[in-house]
């Protein structure tokens, strides 16, 4: 069990036009997968649309900053094929967990660790916004070099 804090840090949302649409979810997987500096990359859904030539799909990346910070990046991909364009967004957010297994499991620890986060942590956790900012600028424009049409 742990109690958890979730920040929204920003959302941002682009759409390009994209040459080959058939290998652009291919390209993505593989820049987050592979390419990009992320801890983990997992993919909650994923939809392919034969009739319709379009691919749906939602991916969280995982980047921890220290033992109970971590930053999650929501990516919602929609790749039509039929005009050859990608719609992307991400939604970047800051999430500290702090564990209350156990004796922890108490009001007097939450009030301690809510006194703890505001006053002590929080500006700590504050001092990853930028970094949360800055990554989802970085794969946004790594997807538009990879993938949009010239």
């Amino acid at each position: 069990m742990s109690m958890e804090i979730v920040e929204e840090i920003r959302r941002q949302r682009s759409t390009f036009a994209v040459e080959n649409p058939g290998s652009v979810y291919a390209e993505i997987r593989d820049l987050l997968e592979r390419r990009m500096s992320f801890d983990k990359v997992t993919e909650e859904k994923y939809f392919h649309d034969v009739e319709e030539g379009r691919v749906r799909s939602h991916i969280v990346t995982i980047e921890f900053f220290d033992n109970v910070t971590r930053e999650e990046l929501e990516i919602y991909l929609t790749i039509d094929e039929t005009s050859n364009e990608l719609d992307i967004l991400v939604k970047g957010k800051l999430v500290t967990e702090y564990d209350v297994d156990g004796w922890r499991d108490s009001v007097w620890y939450y009030a301690y660790r809510a006194l703890y986060d505001k006053f002590l942590y929080g500006s700590v956790r504050h001092g990853y916004e930028p970094a949360v900012e800055e990554k989802i600028e970085e794969l946004i424009e790594r997807i538009r070099q990879n993938v949009e049409a010239t």
